[in-house]
């Protein structure tokens, strides 16, 4: 068990840290736009492509670690308030859920980029291939699904044990 959490902890780490490479790199292009585009008058090239390929991959390969961290929103005004063991079944729901439809949005940018890819699809400026971009995005859920995977391991034991795994 504490084998699969340390995969699914690094590599999601991982790609956290390759969504802070991307935004660095954004950071440099936006403000090389802008400084060109003051200066000399002249934008470079393409940084509006630039910006929508790197605000995909940020999001998207940074989606996972944010659901480990558990830095999304809940709220759980009305479940706080029910018995342990309603509030377990609803955190499996909640789980089961969430990690049925982001691999279903998973396997779906799977098949866009392949798609994609057989249609020889391009961004109009820089004429970059676009379905690398979409797999980067659907392998970010992917990830996401991964720790999804792990709070749905999760639940199960605090529903049928009444204890958890060391979540830190």
């Amino acid at each position: 068990m504490q084998l699969i959490k340390k995969v699914i902890y690094a590599l999601n780490l991982n790609a956290l840290k390759l969504s802070m490479i991307v935004i660095l790199f954004l950071m440099f292009i936006t403000v090389g736009d802008v400084f060109g585009r003051f200066f000399f008058n002249r934008p470079i090239s393409g940084t509006f492509e630039l910006t929508r390929i790197a605000l995909v991959t940020i999001v998207f390969i940074s989606l996972g670690y944010s659901q480990i961290q558990k830095v999304n929103i809940s709220i759980n005004l009305f479940v706080s308030r029910l018995p342990l063991f309603a509030q377990n079944v609803i955190d499996l729901f909640n789980s089961l859920l969430s990690l049925t439809l982001f691999s279903l949005i998973s396997w779906q940018m799977f098949r866009y980029a392949e798609r994609l890819s057989a249609a020889g699809q391009y961004t109009t400026v820089l004429r970059l291939p676009m379905h690398p971009w979409v797999l980067m995005a659907a392998a970010g859920a992917l990830l996401l699904c991964m720790a999804l995977l792990w709070d749905t391991l999760l639940a199960l034991r605090k529903l049928f044990k009444g204890d958890v795994i060391d979540e830190s």
